[in-house]
C-alpha cells in the first residue's frame, strides 16, 4: 500500500525522518519538502437486486479465492462516485449509478492505512459475469453469503444483512404513540399525531420494526375520489438510513394498497428532497410538478415532485 520514499520527489535528495507537526515525517535537508503519507482511498458498491447483493470471488491476492464487493482504488483523475462504478463495471460487467453512500471504513494499520467508501448502487444494465480480477461472480441471498475477504466488506454485508431482517406491518395505537416521538426528528414531522392514521379506515400506519424498535414508518391516507391513495410522510431513523428501509416502507403501502383494490398511489417531494429517490427504487414515476406544496411546520409553499404508482398497471 502506502511506501515509506526515500529519496524527495522535487530535488531527488535522500528525505531524513524528521519531527514536523508532532510527527515524524520524511523531509528533504535540501529543499525542505516534506513528504504526507497519506491514505489510500478505495471505491466500491453495493448492489442489490431482488434480495440479492452481487459479490465477486477473488483472483489475486489479498483475499484470493474469497469473495467480496466490487471495489478498488481510486484514480487521481476521478471521483470516488466515479471510482465505484468504473470498478462494479469491470470486476461484474454490471452498469450501475450511484443512489448514495452508505459507509466509510478505515482499514490497514500504522502506516499502510486506507480508507473505503461503499456505495448503494441501482442496477441500469449488463448481466452478473466475472471481470477484471475476478474468478467468479454470483448474487448472495442474506442467508447465501460466502466466506468474504475483508473486515470492511464483511461489515458492510452484516449492516445489509441487518437491514433485510426487518419486519414490515401495520402499526397499531401502541405504535402510534412511539411514531409521534420518532417524527420529532423528523423537520416535517405532523404535530398532531399518529393515533388517527391507525383508527381512521381511510387511513394507514406502517412501521419497520428491528428487534423489537421501530425503527421506520409510513403514513398514508385514502382519498374519497377515484381509489387514490397519497403517502404523506415516510421516515426512517438516522441509524437506519441508506439500507433500503424506506423503499421498503414505500413498497408497503404499495402492497397493502393493491389489496385494499386501490387504483393509484401519489406523494409530493420537495425538490430539493433526496427523498424522491426512494420512490423510483419502489417502482413510482414522476408524473408532474407543483410550486404549491406545504409541508408540515412550513411557512409556505415550495416546489415538489408528483410521483405516482399506477396499480392498474399491475393488474
Amino acid at each position: 500500500m502506502i511506501n515509506n520514499p526515500r529519496f524527495c520527489p522535487m530535488c531527488g535528495s535522500a528525505l531524513e525522518q524528521r519531527e514536523v507537526a508532532d510527527r515524524i515525517r520524511p523531509v528533504c535537508p535540501a529543499c525542505g519538502f516534506i513528504y504526507y503519507l497519506n491514505p489510500i482511498v478505495a471505491a466500491g458498491t453495493l448492489v442489490e437486486v431482488d434480495g440479492r447483493v452481487a459479490l465477486v470471488r477473488r483472483g489475486v491476492d489479498p483475499g484470493r479465492d474469497l469473495w467480496g464487493l466490487p471495489a478498488g482504488y481510486v484514480e487521481a483523475d476521478e471521483t470516488a462516485e466515479e471510482a465505484a462504478v468504473r470498478e462494479t463495471l469491470e470486476e461484474t460487467h454490471l452498469r450501475v449509478e450511484i443512489e448514495g453512500l452508505l459507509d466509510a471504513y478505515s482499514y490497514g494499520r500504522e502506516q499502510d492505512r486506507g480508507v473505503l467508501l461503499v456505495y448503494a448502487a441501482q442496477l441500469i444494465g449488463g448481466a452478473l459475469e466475472a471481470g477484471d480480477d475476478a474468478v467468479a461472480a454470483g448474487w448472495f441471498a442474506p442467508n447465501e453469503l460466502p466466506e468474504v475477504a475483508f473486515r470492511t466488506h464483511r461489515e458492510v454485508l452484516h449492516k445489509w444483512r441487518q437491514a433485510r431482517s426487518v419486519n414490515y406491518r401495520r402499526g397499531g395505537l401502541a405504535d402510534a404513540e412511539v411514531v409521534a416521538m420518532l417524527s420529532q426528528l423528523y423537520p416535517d414531522g405532523l404535530s398532531g399525531g399518529y393515533a388517527h392514521y391507525v383508527t381512521d379506515p381511510e387511513q394507514a400506519l406502517f412501521v419497520a420494526v428491528d428487534q423489537g424498535q421501530v425503527v421506520g414508518f409510513a403514513a398514508m391516507s385514502v382519498g374519497q375520489q377515484g381509489r387514490i391513495a397519497e403517502i404523506e410522510q415516510i421516515f426512517v431513523h438516522p441509524r437506519y438510513r441508506r439500507w433500503g428501509i424506506g423503499t421498503r416502507l414505500a413498497q408497503t403501502c404499495v402492497a397493502d394498497g393493491r389489496t385494499s383494490g386501490l387504483k393509484a398511489i401519489t406523494v409530493q417531494v420537495p425538490v430539493g428532497n433526496p427523498g424522491w429517490t426512494v420512490y423510483l427504487s419502489a417502482g413510482f414515476l414522476v408524473t408532474g410538478f407543483t410550486t404549491s406544496y406545504y409541508p408540515s411546520r412550513s411557512r409556505g409553499p415550495e416546489s415538489a415532485l408528483l410521483l405516482t404508482y399506477d396499480l392498474t398497471r399491475d393488474s
